[in-house]
C-alpha cells in the first residue's frame, strides 16, 4: 500500500500492507513489515512514540485496490437491480480473492439465471458511468438513505453521530474505503 519512514537518518521504515480504521475511536492503524534500512543482519529500527514520519502511497496499488473496492459496491447495486435485496454482511476487497457476502439464500435452481443476470447488470452499471458520491451524514439520515431499498444496514453499533455514506452505482452504504470516481472507470479491467 505504501511506505512510512522516520524522518531521522537511519530511522525506521515500514512497508505498509494494510490500513484499518476503528469506527469507535477513529484511530487509523497501519500494519506491515519493518524494513532493515541498513541492509545487513542488524535488526530493523523501530519507531519512537511521537517521532515525525513521512508517508508515501503506492499510487498504482492504491488505484487497483480502489477499483476492486468499487467493484464490490457495484455488485451490491447489481444484486438490487436483479431484485435480490439481500443484506450485504461482509466484503473483502483485496486482490488475493475479493468477494461480497450476503445474508439469505437463493434457491439452487435460480442461481445460474441470477448469475447471468448479475453479470449483465454489473456490465450495464459500468457502461452507465455513474458518479460515486461521498457524504458525511447524521446517523439518522444515513440510516434513512442506506436503508431506502431494504433494511440492509444496522446503525446501532455506530457511536459517532455522523456516518460516511458512499454511493456507488446509486447504491448507498456506510463505508470508509477508497473508491474510483465513477463506475465507468472500471471499463479498463473488463
Amino acid at each position: 500500500v505504501g511506505i512510512i519512514s522516520s524522518t531521522t537518518e537511519g530511522g525506521a521504515k515500514l512497508k505498509v500492507e494494510k490500513v484499518t480504521i476503528d469506527r469507535e475511536t477513529g484511530i487509523v492503524t497501519h500494519a506491515g513489515t519493518l524494513i532493515n534500512v541498513h541492509g545487513d543482519e542488524e535488526p530493523a529500527a523501530t519507531f519512537e512514540v511521537g517521532s515525525k514520519v513521512q508517508v508515501s502511497v503506492d499510487a498504482d496499488n492504491r488505484r487497483l485496490l480502489s477499483e476492486c473496492h468499487t467493484a464490490g459496491h457495484v455488485v451490491d447495486s447489481a444484486m438490487a437491480r436483479c431484485g435480490q435485496n439481500l443484506p450485504p454482511t461482509k466484503g473483502y476487497h483485496f486482490m488475493d480473492g475479493p468477494y461480497v457476502e450476503y445474508r439469505g439464500k437463493i434457491p439452487p435452481e435460480e442461481r445460474e439465471t441470477l448469475l447471468g443476470n448479475l453479470k449483465a447488470s454489473f456490465q450495464d452499471l459500468v457502461q452507465e458511468d455513474i458518479d460515486t458520491t461521498i457524504q458525511n451524514l447524521p446517523k439518522e439520515k444515513a440510516e434513512e438513505v442506506c436503508n431506502n431499498i431494504a433494511q440492509n444496514f444496522d446503525f446501532s453499533d455506530y457511536s459517532s453521530e455522523t456516518v460516511r455514506v458512499v454511493s456507488v452505482a446509486n447504491f448507498p452504504c456506510p463505508c470508509g474505503g477508497t473508491h474510483v470516481k465513477s463506475t465507468g472507470e472500471l471499463k479498463e479491467r473488463g
